[in-house]
C-alpha cells in the first residue's frame, strides 16, 4: 500500500487543492479515460469548478483564486508544454470568473452552482465557436440542406435540423451543468461537515495494491482531436453526396469543397503559424513567473505524486454499482481525504 509523504500533510489547504487541480489539468483527462468514465471533457470542468469552490471554502483572501489559477497554469505549461494554447484560455476565464462570483463568500453555494453552470456551458460554447470559425456560417447551412434532402420524403416543409443539433448540444451540457452544480454544494455540505473524513482515513489501511497501470495512462493527442475528426468526416461525407443528383441542384460542390478549403486553411495556419506564436509567448509568461513564484511553484510539482496517490486510494475506495455512483463517491473520497487529512 502507497503511503502519502509526510512533508505532504505539512501543507496548508489551499495549496493542496491548486495541486489537486493543477494534476487533473495535466494529467485527469488520461486517468479518466484509464478508468473509463466517459464525457473527461464535463468531467474536467467540473473537477476545475470544485476545485476553485474549496479555495474560496477555505480561504477568505481576495485574490486567492486567481492566484492559484495562475499557479496552475504555470504547472500546466510545464508539465504538459504541448496542451493547445486555448486550454490555458480556458483555465484563466474559469479562474477569473471564480474570483469574480466568490468576492462574496455569504452566497457561496450561489456561487459554487453558477461557476459548474458557466464551466460547463463554456466549454460547450467554445466547441460550437470553434466550428463555425473553422467552417463558417456556410457549414450550419450545408447540415441543413443535407438533412433536409434526406428526410423530404416525409416532411414536406424545411427544417432548421442545425438549430435543432446545436440546442440540443448545448441542453446537453446545460443539464450536466446544473447536476454539476448540485454536486459541488453537496461537496461543499460534505467538506463543512467532515463526519465521513476519519472513517476514510481509517480503511486506507485496508486497502490492496493499487494497479498502476491505469493511473499512467497519458492522454492521447489523436483524442483531443476527436472533435474536429468527426465534422470533418461529415464534410467529406457531404463532398460525396454533393455529386449525386438530389443533392446537387441545392448545394454545389464548390461550395462544399470551399468549406472544406476554408477549414485546411484555417487550421494549419493555427496549428503551424498561431499557436507556435502563443506557447512562445506562454512559455516567456512562465519563465518571468517562475522567477517571481519558483517556491511556490516547487511545492505544488513536489505535492503531485501524493496526489496520484490520494485519487488511487479514492477510486479503490469507492466501490459503488454503477459508474455514476461510484463516480460521485470518488470525486467525494478525494475532496476529503485532500481537505481533512489531517485528522
Amino acid at each position: 500500500m502507497n503511503l502519502i509523504n509526510k512533508e505532504f500533510y505539512k501543507t496548508n489547504v489551499t495549496l493542496r487543492i491548486t495541486a489537486l487541480w493543477a494534476f487533473s489539468e495535466a494529467f485527469m483527462g488520461g486517468i479518466l479515460h484509464g478508468l473509463q468514465i466517459p464525457f473527461a471533457g464535463l468531467v474536467l470542468s467540473f473537477v476545475a469548478s470544485v476545485c476553485i469552490t474549496l479555495i474560496a471554502l477555505g480561504n477568505n483572501k481576495k485574490g486567492e483564486i486567481l492566484k492559484a489559477t495562475l499557479l496552475v497554469i504555470a504547472v500546466k505549461f510545464i508539465l504538459s508544454p504541448h496542451t493547445p494554447p486555448m486550454a490555458y484560455v480556458a483555465v484563466l476565464i474559469q479562474g477569473a470568473v471564480g474570483e469574480l462570483l466568490f468576492l462574496n463568500r455569504s452566497a457561496l453555494k450561489p456561487a459554487a452552482f453558477i461557476l459548474t453552470l458557466f464551466s460547463l456551458l463554456y466549454s460547450a460554447f467554445q466547441h460550437l465557436l470553434i466550428l463555425t470559425i473553422v467552417f463558417g456560417k456556410g457549414f450550419w447551412q450545408a447540415i441543413d440542406i443535407f438533412l433536409n434532402k434526406i428526410t423530404q420524403s416525409f416532411i414536406k416543409d424545411a427544417v432548421h435540423y442545425s438549430l435543432y443539433i446545436i440546442l440540443f448540444y448545448v441542453g446537453c451540457y446545460l443539464v450536466a451543468g446544473i447536476v454539476g452544480g448540485i454536486l459541488n454544494i453537496k461537496i461543499i455540505k460534505s467538506v463543512q461537515a467532515g463526519n465521513r473524513a476519519n472513517a476514510l482515513l481509517q480503511q486506507l489501511n485496508n486497502l490492496p495494491p493499487v494497479d498502476e497501470a491505469v493511473f499512467t495512462n497519458e492522454r492521447s493527442a489523436k483524442r483531443k482531436k476527436w472533435f474536429a475528426f468527426i465534422f470533418g468526416s461529415l464534410m467529406l461525407l457531404m463532398l460525396v453526396f454533393s455529386y449525386l443528383p438530389f443533392f446537387s441542384n441545392s448545394f454545389s460542390k464548390s461550395k462544399i469543397a470551399e468549406l472544406i478549403i476554408r477549414a485546411v486553411i484555417i487550421v494549419l495556419v493555427w496549428n503551424y503559424f498561431i499557436t507556435p506564436l502563443l506557447r512562445l509567448q506562454i512559455q516567456k509568461w512562465v519563465a518571468r513567473y517562475k522567477e517571481k513564484n519558483g517556491n511556490a511553484l516547487q511545492q505544488v510539482i513536489a505535492l503531485l505524486p501524493g496526489i496520484k496517490i490520494i485519487l488511487q486510494q479514492s477510486w479503490q475506495l469507492s466501490q459503488q454499482p454503477g459508474k455514476w455512483l461510484r463516480f460521485k463517491s470518488f470525486i467525494n473520497n478525494t475532496v476529503l481525504l485532500i481537505v481533512h487529512h489531517e485528522q
